[in-house]
């Protein structure tokens, strides 16, 4: 199969954080694929009804009309009109497909899986986590506004939803082809495939990790052949964390989900050093390590000078407290990757620097310290555009994981705002185009799922 049939392009702008420097940490939304956002300009009469509903029910009720049209490699087009009178919160199930009329085991057009709603551009997901409870019916909480969107009645909303091909080497998919909307259990009877996509679409990561998971369940693509030709689909780094999911996938006893804690356990390694007067502190915040967390995952301690071993993809942070001053605490950084299981390379280095000294110093105040000058260090943003009352930064990620989330500091100012962007989905070695309105912004904290 040539991969020039591959059905993926990437495509890596997104855009849409939030108006005003107040309310900036409200969403990273891409142009071309609206987030959950009310359409209605003003807040409806208290007298309106709203009710939240599961988009294939409603779909099936006669409560919704819905088309879904190919567009292109990576997305699926989807036109949903409110038939009824009331307005309706229209919640996207994790785990849909759109389904050629010959996906199903035929060889006609390429089938998709879809994301979400709330999906930027490269990204695919959700990024809720493991919570199942949900998953068969419409969860009536907040984090369901993630994959949902509200229309008013009688009104038309156009979706545009980022996807994952689900037929190896198909065409791709026009804006002349339509597709059937389906639950993945009614489009396949395997397991694997339910509940790799149902997964990918609730946990979220890149869409370069989601594409090689699901090529590799549904068509059985070698992990070797993608990481051989990888390139604009998927890169190297995304093909290993691809690899680790379907060794979650099939180690999981769960029937819906991944259990979580197969993807984010043994992902960070942390040694804490230092010789002479420092190393009994050193030992004491080593020991106090094991319940912290950094960059969002789990810290499993390393004592002695061994590198650890660990399956791949993982990160080695070995810390060597050195200097110290009245009221201040610093340390060497060397943060090292794992592409393969215990072949080691490094990464980078960075330095911590906390301002209290080293005798009060705890391990909460090591974990945000190390959490801001990992993220620093291997997560940049910099000014790409500059217009009148708006900046547009690019974010580049040099981590070998997916960006689950982000803190930026908007402005340089000691009193600037901290900005939270959710579910951004940067994926290994990719990058996003991210406006907003300040001159400048720098990384301050980064969560990643393990995905």
């Amino acid at each position: 199969m040539l991969w020039r049939h591959l059905c993926l392009v990437r495509a890596w702008s997104a855009a849409g954080l939030v108006t005003g420097l107040l309310t900036l940490g409200a969403s990273l939304a891409p142009a071309q694929t609206p987030g959950p956002v009310d359409p209605e300009k003003s807040t409806p009469p208290a007298e309106v009804v709203t009710e939240t509903v599961d988009l294939l029910k409603a779909s099936k009720a006669g409560e919704l009309d819905v088309a879904a049209r190919g567009q292109g490699q990576e997305r699926v087009h989807l036109t949903i009109r409110n038939t009824g009178s009331k307005r309706l919160n229209v919640v996207l199930p994790p785990g849909m497909v759109a389904a050629s009329a010959t996906g199903q085991g035929g060889r006609g057009l390429q089938s998709m899986g879809l994301g979400s709603i709330s999906s930027r551009t490269g990204s695919f997901g959700q990024f809720r986590g493991g919570n199942a409870e949900g998953l068969r019916s419409v969860p009536v909480d907040d984090d369901s506004t993630r994959s949902s969107v509200t229309i008013p009645a009688a009104e038309t909303m156009e979706l545009t939803i980022p996807a994952v091909c689900l037929n190896f080497g198909l065409p791709t998919p026009t804006a002349k082809d339509t597709f059937t909307l389906m639950d993945v259990d009614d489009y396949s009877a395997d397991v694997r495939v339910r509940k790799s996509l149902r997964s990918l679409a609730l946990m979220g990561t890149s869409l370069g990790v989601a594409q090689s998971v699901m090529w590799r369940v549904c068509n059985n693509v070698p992990f070797e052949t993608m990481a051989a030709q990888a390139g604009k689909v998927m890169n190297q780094h995304e093909v290993a964390l691809a690899a680790r999911f379907i060794e979650a996938l099939d180690s999981s006893t769960s029937t819906d989900l991944v259990d979580p804690a197969y993807l984010t356990e043994g992902r960070v390694f942390l040694r804490v050093s230092a010789e002479g007067s420092l190393a009994g502190d050193a030992r004491r915040l080593s020991e106090q390590m094991e319940k912290y967390r950094l960059l969002g995952l789990p810290v499993r301690v390393v004592e002695g000078t061994e590198m650890p071993t660990a399956a791949a993809p993982a990160l080695f942070v070995n810390v060597v407290l050195t200097d110290i001053k009245i009221g201040e605490t610093r340390g060497r950084i060397a943060v090292s990757y794992c592409s393969q299981a215990d072949q080691w390379s490094a990464l980078g280095k960075a330095n911590f620097q906390d301002t209290s000294s080293v005798a009060v110093l705890d391990g909460d105040a090591l974990a945000k310290g190390l959490d801001r000058a990992i993220a620093s260090a291997f997560v940049s943003v910099k000014p790409a555009r500059r217009q009148v009352g708006s900046t547009t930064l690019k974010l580049e990620n040099h981590l070998p994981f997916t960006l689950a989330s982000v803190q930026v500091k908007a402005g340089n100012s000691a009193g600037a705002p901290t900005v939270p962007i959710q579910a951004i989905g940067v994926g290994p070695a990719r990058s996003a185009l991210l406006p907003i309105q300040a001159a400048t912004a720098t990384i301050e904290r980064v969560e990643l799922n393990g995905l």
